[in-house]
């Protein structure tokens, strides 16, 4: 007699494809960690920590001649007169810490404001809360003009610092987001 189905294998078989399922699955579950670990990385350091420090700007070299220094000296002058003038003041330390689901985006926001003249101090990450817009914290009067000049720029609102904000470095805090 001849029998229609042959044996299917047995256990070994069974067991080696059920071990194969097994690492399948353990791939798998690694590869979406991997993932949501690195979408998370701009978002997981708090407040108090950065991704990268950008030195704040040099001073500029001295010139040789001494007209010129008399010159540069009224130039300054003048530049800190309208600088006072409207209460901006582009030597506050600024750090900007990235809330958005784009990589980079603090790195690429610090470079744009460095190139216009503020004091970028430091670009990193901010997990503590969502914030639906770029929004930029100052700490006191003082700071409020500035804060807005640099809102303006980006396209973002500005509010005093919060509780949660306030143990940070002096300066202004740009928390960019998603917008």
């Amino acid at each position: 007699m001849s029998n229609p189905n042959p044996p299917s294998g047995g256990p070994p078989l069974r067991a080696l494809a059920m071990v194969l399922i097994a690492v399948a699955i353990v791939f798998a579950g690694l590869g979406a960690m991997s993932l949501s670990s690195s979408s998370d990385s701009d978002t997981s350091a708090g407040p108090g920590s950065s991704s990268s420090t950008t030195p704040a700007p040099a001073t500029p070299a001295r010139p040789a001649a001494t007209s010129s220094t008399a010159a540069l000296t009224t130039t300054t002058t003048a530049a800190t007169a309208t600088t006072a003038a409207n209460g901006v003041d582009k030597s506050i330390p600024v750090r900007v810490l990235n809330n958005s689901t784009i990589a980079g985006l603090a790195a690429k926001t610090g470079s744009r404001l460095t190139a216009s003249g503020w004091n970028v101090t430091e670009t990193g990450n901010y997990s503590s809360s969502v914030l639906s817009k770029t929004t930029v914290f100052y700490e006191n009067s003082r700071e409020q003009a500035t804060a807005q000049a640099i809102a303006d720029q980006l396209g973002g609102r500005i509010e005093p610092r919060s509780a949660g904000l306030g143990g940070s470095a002096p300066g202004i805090i740009v928390i960019v987001a998603n917008d």
